[in-house]
């Protein structure tokens, strides 16, 4: 019994003066072979990879700046900020509060995972908060392709009649209104948006934070305002997930390369099949005149 252990082609030549039809046939059928893939491939959009994106854990943390005002029905404010030049001009408006804090690490790889933020804001018994606004202040940081050090912060707001507590949960996503390179250290939003040598001014703030190229904000968010009154604190609970992002970022030249190659191959493999054929017709048949060289033959 036998069988087929190896096999392979028995090759056949076709020989003719280098100005000949055949030759002309030839250079044709080359052209036509490689050229239109490359225009198909091309003119159908996604041929030069633009953006890609990855997935990446942030390294996220608190940086235990924050800014906390409570609306009044009498039309005053209550205020309380780590930052010292907010208060200088509040006087008696100003709430000194308990303010705990915990970030959680859950599935123990490093990266922190969760804030829990609680913040009880002492009140007269005649005080009745009808609103809230706080400032919460993060660093933000991505290492795996390009290096992004930032600092963000999301704005909280909510409002109600006759307050006692708003609890939020949401998750803390990234914004971008461009991609990030794919190599090097971005560093543009490194300092904080919020002044340094002035009281903050939130309308001012957030509209410079909106204009950035690259920020964070709150998403799927979910508030509890509790109804209530004559309460010794009004209590802001704030509840974020840091999760994994999805980061747009600028490919390189050797994987723009890469992808176009896969985009023209995948066209290419086609033409290549289809004249081949034809000039096998053509050549085997003589239909264009040439010496046909048959194996064996010197």
């Amino acid at each position: 019994m036998r069988y087929t252990v190896w096999s392979h082609p028995v090759e056949t030549t076709y020989t003719t003066n280098i100005i000949s039809k055949a030759t002309v046939f030839y250079v044709l059928s080359t052209l036509l072979t490689v050229i239109p893939p490359l225009l198909i491939a091309y003119r159908s959009s996604g041929f030069w990879m633009k953006t890609a994106s990855y997935a990446e854990q942030p390294d996220i943390h608190f940086k235990h700046t924050l800014i906390v005002i409570l609306e009044t029905e009498d039309g005053d404010n209550l205020i309380w900020s780590s930052r010292e030049v907010d208060l200088q001009h509040e006087g008696d408006r100003v709430r000194v509060p308990l303010v705990q804090s915990r970030e959680e690490d859950v599935n123990r790889d490093g990266i922190l995972d969760s804030l829990q933020l609680k913040v009880s804001m002492p009140m007269a018994s005649k005080e009745v908060v009808c609103g809230v606004k706080a400032l919460v202040v993060f660093d933000y940081k991505l290492s795996r392709f390009s290096y992004l050090d930032m600092t963000g912060l999301i704005f909280i707001s909510d409002y109600g009649h006759h307050g006692r507590s708003l609890e939020v949960a949401g998750d803390l996503r990234l914004v971008q209104k461009q991609p990030l390179s794919h190599r090097g250290i971005d560093q543009r939003f490194a300092s904080s948006p919020l002044p340094s040598d002035a009281p903050v001014n939130l309308g001012k703030v957030l509209r410079e934070y909106v204009d950035r190229n690259i920020s964070v904000r709150l998403e799927n968010l979910y508030k509890i305002w509790s109804r209530g009154s004559g309460t010794e604190n009004f209590v802001l609970e704030v509840n974020i997930n840091y999760p994994e992002e999805t980061v747009l970022y600028t490919p390189g030249l050797w994987q723009t390369l890469k992808w176009g190659w896969i985009q023209y191959l995948g066209i290419l493999v086609i033409f290549v099949y289809m004249f081949n054929s034809i000039k096998t017709f053509v050549f085997s048949n003589q239909v264009l005149p040439t010496i046909c060289n048959p194996p064996g033959r010197k």
